[in-house]
């Protein structure tokens, strides 16, 4: 039997970390022994914890921060551990995130393990980084790439770019598996639910509401999504937002919602485990990102059959047509947002065709699909 490790940064709430739960859940047991490392301290951890026949590990040296001590110490614990699982047998590595990404593959290399997959989810480098920090992301991708024998990617564009950078190269198997959810499942959910939403956060009918899921963190760049409300509720005063999500710019976001008067308008709601019911009970869907894979909330709201209007940034264009199902802008532009947020909700589009479409998004169709690229490269290293 082969033994798959997973190896991720953090089980934070995010379609990187659900889709490696559900991929880490519904491996064939007939073919794989599962195995998930990941850093301590994530939304999710008790999640992974309730998983049968899934063997979960959490280091506490596996850290998103760059901190030397104890990258070398999770280094030392990821060759250690590679080892014992290789002396019983293949091993296939697949590992996630940037960091994870990193240290899982040097690990890998150091332990001889073949093959090496990295999903790519999005990258830790983008447009407007400093250019020193910028370029060390972009050189270890470059570095660690050689130490992978194949790539998934949940958008095109950022195969395209891994590839354009150098990260990619000929020789490289690449894959394009979508990040999966229950797509029926979340449609049905989504359905009647906004009377218990609006009751449940004092939202009169007359108001127009927008539901965002994402976590308060720089990529998601909600001090813009804030500014972006300021200017959208100066012309349509009885707008509401409910913010899904958490991290650490929360006091910040709550300093400038304040500044801006915005208490009444700007609702901060912290995780919630009911995304389908919000999205069902929204008039649109919004998400202000610097920088994605593709964002799963875009797909959500096209299964919910909401509007979603958002930033034009990697594999988003891949699900959102601007004027047919949403619309999309230039990130960190708070007026033109806050202009688009106003065209969806006087229009509110949505694609019949769509419904075709988000059949690649299928939760079990994604590990499937994974399940034949381990196949496919497990083949060409026997």
């Amino acid at each position: 039997m082969i033994t798959v490790v997973h190896i991720i940064t953090k089980l934070e709430m995010g379609g990187a970390q659900e889709n490696t739960l559900y991929t880490c859940e519904h491996l064939d047991r007939k073919k794989y022994r599962v195995v998930l490392v990941h850093g301590s301290g994530g939304y999710l951890d008790q999640v992974a914890y309730g998983m049968a026949n899934t063997e979960v590990i959490s280091l506490d040296n596996l850290v998103r921060e760059i901190a030397p001590k104890k990258d070398a110490a999770c280094l030392r614990q990821l060759t250690l551990l590679l080892r014992k699982y290789k002396r019983r047998g293949p091993v296939i590595l697949h590992t996630h995130s940037s960091k994870a990404g990193i240290l899982g593959r040097i690990a890998g290399q150091l332990a001889r393990i073949k093959p090496v997959i990295h999903s790519i989810h999005g990258f830790s480098f983008h447009e407007g980084q400093k250019f020193i920090l910028n370029r060390t992301y972009v050189a270890a991708e470059i570095a660690t790439g050689r130490m992978t024998d194949g790539f998934i990617g949940v958008s095109r564009a950022n195969l395209d770019e891994a590839s354009a950078k150098g990260i990619i190269r000929p020789h490289h198997r690449i894959a394009l598996i979508r990040s999966g959810f229950d797509i029926d499942d979340f449609f049905e959910q989504s359905r009647d639910s906004k009377e218990e939403i609006r009751q449940e956060f004092s939202i009169p009918d007359d108001h127009e509401l927008i539901v965002t899921i994402a976590n308060l963190k720089p990529q998601k760049d909600p001090l813009t999504m804030v500014r972006a409300i300021a200017e959208l509720r100066n012309r349509r005063p009885k707008v509401v937002i409910l913010y899904a999500g958490d991290g650490p710019l929360r006091s910040e976001v709550e300093k400038e919602i304040s500044r801006l008067g915005l208490e009444e308008n700007f609702k901060l709601i912290g995780w919630r485990q009911d995304v389908p019911k919000l999205m069902g009970a929204a008039d649109i869907v919004a998400l202000s990102s610097i920088f994605e894979g593709l964002p799963r909330v875009a797909v959500q709201a096209v299964v919910a059959r909401k509007p979603f209007v958002g930033t034009h940034v990697d594999g988003t264009p891949e699900i959102i047509n601007s004027g047919k199902n949403g619309f999309l802008v230039p990130s960190r532009n708070a007026l033109l947002l806050s202009e688009a947020l106003q065209k969806g909700l006087e229009t509110r589009p949505v694609d019949p065709e769509d419904q075709s479409r988000i059949r690649a998004w299928d939760a079990d169709e994604m590990v499937r699909s994974q399940e034949r690229f381990y196949e496919e490269l497990s083949h060409n290293h026997d």
